[in-house]
């Protein structure tokens, strides 16, 4: 039975490195048994995974030909959320996400200039800042969405 999981949870990013890795896996990775794993990605249940966990299942999760670092990409949004930030409007989510539509079609027409152009320091340059730009107005869009769902659970 798969037990549902909240995005933007670290039960959620542990199931994402489990999903590659295997619950076994992950188990090895922490030499601890994989009921002990398991249980750190159970919803509800008062055990969390440590920092040094953390990392080292990231990283176990990168060396598998993971892309990005789930637990990182969870703890990072969840340090936005801890900033206050005023829930997002419907105007504001217009204005956002209209912000993160140019950013990510600037940022993929950047990579995929750099593809055609890949020894060219500028075009790595260019594609490395366009990427940064979309990543940030996505992360404060859905900072301000995170916002008022949490303000909603309150």
């Amino acid at each position: 039975m798969t037990i549902p999981r909240q995005p933007l949870t670290f039960e959620n990013a542990l199931w994402q490195i489990a999903a590659l890795l295997g619950w076994d896996g992950c188990a090895a990775v922490l030499g601890k048994s994989e009921s002990q794993v398991r249980k750190l990605g159970t919803p509800g249940v008062e055990r969390e995974i440590s920092l040094r966990d953390a990392v080292r299942l990231d990283a176990a999760f990168r060396a598998a030909g993971g892309d990005g670092a789930p637990l990182l990409e969870c703890y990072a949004i969840k340090l936005d959320l801890k900033i206050p930030v005023e829930p997002a409007a419907p105007a504001c989510m217009i204005v956002g996400a209209g912000r993160a539509a140019k950013e990510s079609g600037e940022a993929v027409a950047a990579a995929i200039d750099l593809a055609r152009n890949a020894n060219d320091p500028r075009a790595r340059v260019k594609a490395c800042r366009e990427i940064e730009e979309a990543i940030t107005e996505l992360t404060r869009l859905l900072t301000r969405i995170a916002a008022q769902n949490e303000e909603s659970r309150a």
